[in-house]
């Protein structure tokens, strides 16, 4: 008897859930966009999300201009006859207009959904995200989303860019020893190309690493597993000097040499020591890469190469107040607690002084092995 009350019981229990989404009729939503058209007034922008036919070929894309996502999200229902879910949600594009005022709320409400994963990619749009889902006609990809999560996927192991998900924007926004950074792309006639590191001060846009400085971001910004690094080592002259490391490897310390003048209203000292190695693909000069000094003069000037550029790099960031290399974690670990949140960091930042070290070592020149 026991046993028949319990089976009705549970019967009864499963049979009133309610909370189902039956494929035929769900809508999964694959990418968002959210932009401000160019002279748009007041607080409208654009919203637009693409929607994968069965067929995989093809997309559907709604846009609306709304006040909210609410606002958005209720356009989108009544121009559906399926039910919208986002489990499937797997990238946000951001236009750089609206991305300059910030991000943020746009963000916390996608974070706040328990379906969408920490996964998701954060990207900026250089151009109008609408026309980037709208078309479906890149030979990469059969449509726009599925095109650009394999393209960042691709990036992002090769540690050409880092990592821009959900889950690390969230963790760096609101940790205020680090920036979060994201990934920008750009749309070409035929393809989307990835056009460098969109940089935030808090959840702003303010500005990015050029593409062809990414690979010197992330020695700066992370440790890179295995990636090709190319670089002209003359470039004053006619015939320039060039190298190409491949299978390359980094491991980056920073180090805070007198977080204590800070306490004394003094100048920051930051130490970053950087080691790099690799296997030599590609070299043109005029060095004779059989002799071993010759070989050792070449990593010497690799190390002044990578040098230049990431002091470049630096300082680019402390004139915009950005410090998405997290050295405010290690000078706020250095410190008292009470002394860091009383601290106007970004003002100390862009004063510090910070140097950086390069160790480069070449493991092998082709078949000659060093």
């Amino acid at each position: 008897m026991k046993v028949k009350l319990v089976c009705l019981v549970l019967l009864v229990v499963l049979t009133g859930c309610t909370d189902e989404h039956i494929l035929e009729k769900s809508g999964f939503i694959r990418t968002i966009a959210y932009d401000k058209e160019s002279g748009e007034q007041g607080n409208l922008m654009r919203v637009t999300i693409s929607i994968p036919k069965s067929n995989h070929q093809d997309a559907i894309v709604y846009s609306v201009k709304a006040k909210s996502d609410k606002d958005a999200k209720s356009h989108f229902d009544r121009q559906n006859n399926r039910k919208l879910v986002t489990g499937q949600l797997r990238q946000v594009l951001f236009g750089e207009k609206l991305a300059r005022e910030g991000i943020w709320k746009h963000l916390d409400s996608l974070r706040r959904d328990p379906m969408i994963g920490s996964r998701m990619h954060v990207i900026i749009a250089e151009e109008d995200p609408y026309h980037i889902l709208l078309r479906n006609d890149y030979p990469q990809g059969p449509t726009a989303g599925e095109y650009i999560d394999t393209l960042i996927q691709t990036e992002t192991k090769a540690g050409d860019i880092p990592d821009s998900s959900l889950y690390t924007f969230s963790r760096d926004y609101y940790d205020d020893g680090i920036d979060p950074v994201t990934t920008v792309i750009k749309e070409q006639k035929e393809s989307l190309i990835i056009d460098g590191v969109a940089l935030f001060k808090d959840d702003k846009y303010v500005g990015k690493v050029e593409p062809s400085d990414r690979m010197f971001f992330g020695l700066l910004h992370h440790n890179i597993r295995a990636g090709d690094l190319y670089l002209n080592l003359k470039e004053d002259h006619d015939d320039s000097e060039q190298a190409s490391l491949q299978f390359l490897r980094s491991r980056r310390k920073i180090h805070v040499v007198s977080a204590s003048n800070l306490l004394q209203g003094k100048r920051l000292k930051v130490n970053m020591d950087i080691k790099v190695e690799g296997s030599l693909l590609e070299y043109i000069g005029d060095l004779d890469m059989k002799k071993q000094a010759e070989q050792h003069k070449l990593e010497e000037e690799i190390r002044k190469a990578i040098e230049t550029k990431c002091r470049s790099l630096i300082r680019m960031l402390q004139e915009k107040e950005t410090d998405p290399l997290g050295i405010g974690q290690y000078v706020r670990n250095s410190i008292p607690v009470g002394e860091w949140h009383r601290l106007d960091w970004r003002k100390a930042y862009a004063d510090a002084d910070i140097s950086v070290r390069v160790h480069v070592r070449i493991k092998d020149y082709g078949k000659l092995q060093h």
